[in-house]
């Protein structure tokens, strides 16, 4: 599943979220204040009209605030298409979501919580015994890349890393889903994504940049923003496969996400049962 593989790069990028949203902070509200601050004007709507970087830092600020939303993920290659749900970003270390895709001719949920990762929902309960979950554990490559989705559903995260890394440039308005957007782009390499990344220990950038390379050596990421500095979509891809393979992830109902929590213990059954599950 590629979108996975993506996720995977991207959930390292929480490490530097700290550092990045309040360099954002600055440099992006340093960037938004200018001629129309002083007669009056909104900084931030300012900035999505002219300095890429700006919009984007003002975007994650205001994605921040709305902390959740609803959320749907679709990549190409995906037999069904992917997976739609909730999502909730407020604590960046914290990253949960809760999506449900159809698997192997199942409609299967993937849970996050944190660092927890788990599998199965009301179709998984046959298999299972009963039973509605199975908890991933670290190690287990689902259990890890599920993790790495979570992280990938960040705006947040996403905003922030490309304002800082990405070359910039703004497409255009588009409409989009009948709304006025503003459409931004930011290119990156990948070795400059994973040099950044000094706080993971070099096995874990040494993967990294494997993963992302599997795509390219170059990272393209557009943006789409609507009219109240909302990231309304966003689409990835790398120069090896190019945008007909890009992953697409759309927000909606900001701030309005149901409570995701993990599934009680007595409802978890075994890691065994996950073979079971997925037949």
């Amino acid at each position: 599943m590629r979108a996975v593989r993506l996720a995977s790069a991207v959930v390292t990028t929480v490490v530097l979220l700290g550092a990045v949203t309040a360099c954002s902070s600055s440099k992006g509200g340093n960037d938004a204040k200018g001629g129309n601050d002083a007669k009056g004007g909104d900084p931030i709507a300012a900035a999505l009209t002219g300095d890429p970087k700006a919009a984007l830092a003002a975007s994650a600020l205001v994605m921040q605030k709305a902390g959740n939303g609803k959320v749907s993920m679709v990549a190409p290659d995906d037999t069904k298409g992917g997976g739609t749900g909730d999502a909730d970003w407020k604590d960046p270390g914290k990253a949960s979501v809760d999506l449900t895709g159809d698997m192997g001719g199942k409609k299967l949920k993937i849970r996050v919580v944190g660092a927890d990762a788990y599998l199965g929902g009301d179709e998984a309960a046959p298999a299972l015994g009963g039973k509605h979950w199975v908890k991933l554990p670290a190690g287990n490559e689902a259990g890890d890349g599920f993790r790495a989705v979570g992280q990938m559903l960040n705006p947040v995260v996403v905003l922030t890393v490309a304002a800082q890394s990405g070359k910039l440039s703004k497409v255009g308005q588009e409409n989009l889903g009948g709304a006025q957007t503003t459409h931004l782009r930011a290119v990156e390499d990948t070795s400059a994504l994973v040099a950044g990344m000094s706080a993971l220990p070099e096995d874990q950038r040494k993967a990294v940049q494997k993963t992302l390379e599997e795509d390219g050596k170059t990272l393209t990421f557009d943006f789409w923003l609507n009219g109240k500095q909302e990231l309304v979509q966003y689409q990835e891809y790398g120069d090896t496969n190019g945008a007909k393979d890009a992953v697409t992830v759309k927000y909606s109902d900001l701030g309005k996400a149901a409570p995701i929590a993990a599934p009680a213990a007595t409802d978890l059954g075994s890691e065994a049962d996950l073979l079971k599950l997925l037949g």
